[in-house]
């Protein structure tokens, strides 16, 4: 059992809706596909978690994809989607994605679960995954935002920027954060790169929205 899926399994007994579980949808995603083209609409999530982004995306006429290492979180996307969506139970960092396949992939608050060597060659996986203009949306976390984080009060320092933490439902899990320029070294493969931080109102959470394309 995965840390991650005893979080959703201690949710569905009554325990608290731990970081992601929450309902909140970052408006920035809305956002990104209302001013984007995608051609065939085929869509693939990494770590889609209980599967409410892939909900709005099979509502706008996507094909849905996605994976997790939740057993018990794959089980509630396929409950939520309803339908023949392709959803599978794999470590994001093994699991090899089908080249040329999408016209868009996402991850969010997900791919930076792992070192950075890890998130690298998620990365690099999804370039190769892309169809020619096809289009990704990401998040990471700023380096700042390690310091503030409830998460890491008590954590070990892994160096180059990764904390795992020592206590709370993560711990143990490695947590990569980036700061601006690494970001921008990790996409250099991509063009029309986005970089922006999240902010609600005047209130910066510390989250690094990345959006770009393959050409």
């Amino acid at each position: 059992m995965t840390i991650w899926d005893k979080i959703y399994k201690n949710y569905q007994k009554g325990g608290p809706a731990w970081a992601t579980i929450e309902g909140r949808i970052l408006p920035q995603f809305i956002n990104f596909l209302k001013f984007n083209k995608f051609n065939i609409k085929h869509a693939l999530e990494i770590g889609c978690g209980m599967g409410k982004y892939l909900v709005i995306l099979k509502e706008l006429g996507f094909k849905t994809d996605g994976i997790d290492s939740s057993i018990t979180a794959m089980q509630m996307t396929k409950n939520n989607l309803k339908d023949d969506s392709n959803i599978i139970l794999a470590d994001m960092f093994e699991y090899e994605i089908p080249k040329n396949k999408y016209d868009l992939i996402f991850s969010i608050f997900s791919v930076h679960h792992g070192l950075k060597n890890q998130v690298k060659s998620v990365i690099d996986e999804i370039y190769s995954s892309l169809m020619s203009n096809g289009k990704f949306f990401i998040t990471l976390p700023d380096y700042n935002s390690s310091k503030s984080w409830d998460t890491f009060k008590n954590n070990k320092d892994l160096g180059n920027g990764v904390f795992t933490p020592l206590s709370g439902p993560e711990k143990g899990l490695p947590h990569s954060f980036y700061n601006r320029k690494e970001v921008y070294a990790l996409f250099n493969k991509f063009t029309d790169i986005k970089v922006e931080l999240e902010k609600s109102g005047k209130i910066v959470h510390g989250n690094w929205i990345i959006s770009g394309k393959k050409l």
